[in-house]
């Protein structure tokens, strides 16, 4: 459902404590979970993500993206 992919998004990607952690621990994770659930929007699996939900969701990709090219 819909609000289990905003609930996660929300929690641990775009939560600030988690994302940090996700960045200092494991930032190959963080980049894979955003990257999942951009697909799952690209699939039709979350059939209508909120607009600043996914925004917000597209920006974290593209900087752990940037992050782990720069290591």
């Amino acid at each position: 459902a819909d609000w289990q992919y905003e609930k996660l998004t929300a929690e641990y990607v775009l939560d600030p404590v988690n994302r940090k952690f996700l960045e200092e621990s494991n930032p190959w994770a963080l980049h894979g979970m955003s990257e999942r659930l951009l697909e799952a929007v690209d699939r039709g699996l979350w059939e209508h993500p909120e607009e600043t939900t996914l925004d917000a969701l597209r920006q974290a990709y593209l900087e752990t993206e940037g992050d782990l090219e720069g290591d």
